[in-house]
């Protein structure tokens, strides 16, 4: 965590002009190009239950969306915006919540100001499956409420009663994600539930001075379990219980 006047000045005043809300959610991760709904972040189905929860709610939170294609090129912006929109097309009749996109390739020191903004609320995913899920665990380290699908491998640092975790069921991957001896043709992964997440959402926006002492919490506990440190004693149990067996040298 870190105060205001620690952040990267410029990014920290370019943010508070462009996000007009005072509390907004973010998302971290890249959005692949397979149709709505098919790609592995599951962006496109979570915006979607963003604009359901807060439709014609006044005083609507936002989303800021930390996102890209395949690289980080007007193109590719263009292309992404394009998608935001068209899931804006699938509602007519309703005002919509605001959606933020930020595009581009961040330091170290812009993604903290990014996670430790004041109008930077929650940090939400809808994510079909992670190996590990870095950025989730970067908002814990700065005590910022995690809202996210309750499977795979952020499930490792992220326990159910200090976070929000939606249920959902294990599904067929879709044939646009195959991916030769990565994910075979019988690989499943996980499908949020659109009402649970949209729930989610209305109860986080409602009640999110509870949740934040869950996170500040859920922050010392992940700050003292997953650093180069811990990680420097866990390889050394491992590598000291193998070489106890290695024959020796003798004089």
């Amino acid at each position: 965590p870190k105060k205001n006047h620690d952040l990267e000045k410029n990014l920290y005043e370019e943010l508070d002009k462009l996000i007009k809300e005072e509390f907004a959610y973010l998302h971290v991760g890249q959005w692949g190009q397979q149709r709505f709904g098919e790609d592995r972040k599951n962006i496109g189905i979570l915006i979607k239950s963003f604009f359901k929860a807060f439709a014609n709610i006044k005083n609507a939170p936002a989303l800021v969306l930390k996102t890209n294609g395949a690289n980080f090129s007007i193109l590719d912006k263009h292309e992404i915006k394009k998608k935001i929109q068209q899931v804006k097309d699938m509602f007519s009749g309703v005002n919509l919540p605001n959606v933020y996109l930020i595009h581009g390739d961040f330091t170290i020191e812009e993604m903290s100001t990014l996670y430790n903004h004041p109008k930077i609320k929650s940090m939400v995913s809808l994510t079909h499956g992670e190996g590990f899920g870095r950025p989730l665990l970067e908002a814990t380290m700065t005590g910022l409420p995690i809202i996210a699908t309750s499977w795979s491998g952020h499930t490792d640092f992220l326990p159910e009663e200090k976070t929000i975790m939606i249920p959902g069921e294990l599904k067929q991957v879709p044939k646009s994600q195959v991916w030769k001896d990565i994910l075979i043709e019988e690989s499943q992964w996980f499908e949020a539930s659109e009402n649970h997440t949209h729930n989610a959402l209305k109860y986080s926006y409602e009640n999110i001075n509870q949740l934040q002492t869950k996170a500040s919490n859920l922050m010392k506990e992940n700050r003292d379990k997953f650093t180069l440190n811990k990680m420097t004693e866990k390889l050394d149990e491992i590598m000291e219980s193998h070489i106890k067996d290695i024959p020796q040298q003798v004089g």
